[in-house]
């Protein structure tokens, strides 16, 4: 737990760099008048997203690991996500910049994703179940409140330099190089048999492919069947919010930079940190369905104020929209991370993590620049149309929600206790 707390903290200063709200802002404001408006905003969506669809390389870095030291696999990420801070700072402006700007953070997200893959394996094999959830928290707690810390810190200085992230970014560099020596110490229990184990599972399947392992597992496993499209409903709704609210800040609000980073990132990031604790409890009490069922009100509560903020024009109302999506995001972390686990065993861990944050990945894809395509269609019509986007992502939460409700009900495992 201490390595853990250690490389995770560090290696929090390079997610403050890479959260998704943060990298929007930057790109929405650091490229405006060099890029036409439309494709602007499209860029915003596709940087701002970053962290959903690159989880699109999950069965990647599945099939690298397995079998593999995951201590090692993790460390090299870390150095990967390391070197993409670096190329992101570099002093390129105009169309180059925002490229140069945009593949980096893409393949920075892409390993991100890769070490929420083998990360996860590490902790199912450290972690009991009946504590797993509040282990996870507290070090989901302490990095939160780092990458809020350190995200509102670049805000603050866009304020005072529109290039002071070239600055910031190396430093988030220096910080998961650290984090990658700190962690080059740890070890997981029973790591031998998970590697023979992974082995065994790779050579009985070496004949099928990976997309027909996960025909296979959805076909058989009807309940992560229905966790799997509940889910891409409700995520789909989420996903949409953090572009087109960081479109709205600019456009239409007009906040400084600072303000844009405190809505997006840190105020959800400080909240997650003082509520993850809670949600961590009834994780380890209820199935995932169940969990979900009171989870996921959270997100719909926040998605409906924000629209009303918008809609209204009050932006007083953002303040507590992004503390309703704090506390939406603890919940949704721990779920996030941990939800897979009710229905897989260790053996086949990897494989239904790698599922959940491949599908992730393609309405992260997918979801954003449909947002912002309505928006666009919006805009056109009418520039008072345009904050009534946000209704297009609280109807696809709310109909999630009310599918977990019904899941939960119906679902003979989530009625047994764990």
């Amino acid at each position: 737990m201490p390595r853990e707390a250690g490389t995770w903290s560090l290696g929090a200063l390079a997610l403050g760099a890479l959260e998704g709200g943060l990298l929007g802002v930057i790109v929405k404001n650091q490229f405006s008048g060099s890029i036409e408006p439309v494709m602007l905003n499209f860029c915003v969506a596709l940087v701002a997203s970053a962290p959903a669809y690159s989880n699109l390389s999950s069965f990647l870095f599945a099939a690298i690991a397995s079998g593999r030291d995951k201590v090692m696999v993790l460390c090299r990420l870390m150095h990967l996500i390391a070197v993409c801070l670096l190329f992101m700072a570099l002093p390129v402006g105009g169309l180059a910049g925002l490229i140069v700007f945009s593949f980096f953070t893409i393949v920075a997200r892409m390993a991100w994703a890769g070490i929420l893959t083998v990360r996860a394996a590490v902790w199912r094999a450290n972690y009991q179940r009946r504590w797993r959830g509040q282990v996870t928290a507290r070090l989901v707690q302490l990095s939160s409140l780092i990458i809020a810390a350190f995200s509102a810190l670049v805000g603050f200085t866009l304020d005072w330099h529109e290039d002071s992230f070239r600055l910031t970014f190396p430093v988030a560099a220096a910080a998961m190089f650290a984090s990658a020596l700190v962690y080059r110490g740890s070890r997981v229990r029973r790591h031998g048999q998970l590697i023979r184990n992974e082995l065994a599972e790779r050579q009985l399947g070496d004949s099928r492919s990976g997309f027909r392992l996960t025909l296979t597992v959805l076909r058989n496993d009807r309940d992560f069947r229905d966790y799997m499209a509940s889910m891409m409903v409700f995520g789909s709704g989420n996903l949409m919010v953090i572009p087109i609210l960081v479109i709205l800040l600019n456009e239409q609000f007009s906040m400084v930079r600072l303000a844009q980073v405190l809505i997006t990132s840190s105020i959800p990031l400080v909240f997650l940190c003082l509520f993850i604790r809670p949600w961590a409890r009834l994780l380890d009490r209820t199935h995932i369905f169940a969990y979900r069922s009171v989870q996921s009100w959270f997100y719909v509560s926040s998605i409906l104020v924000f629209l009303l903020a918008a809609v209204l024009g009050q932006a007083w109302l953002l303040w507590p929209g992004s503390i309703l999506l704090g506390v939406a995001n603890a919940g949704g972390h721990l779920g996030w991370n941990l939800g897979h686990n009710d229905f897989s065993n260790d053996a086949w861990a990897s494989l239904y993590m790698a599922i959940h944050v491949t599908l992730t990945g393609i309405r992260g894809l997918l979801a954003p620049l449909l947002g912002v395509a309505f928006y666009q269609y919006l805009a056109s019509r009418s520039p008072g149309l345009a904050p009534w986007a946000l209704a297009l992502p609280l109807l696809l939460s709310m109909a999630g929600s009310i599918w977990f409700v019904r899941l939960s009900r119906v679902s003979a495992v989530a009625n047994e206790r764990l």
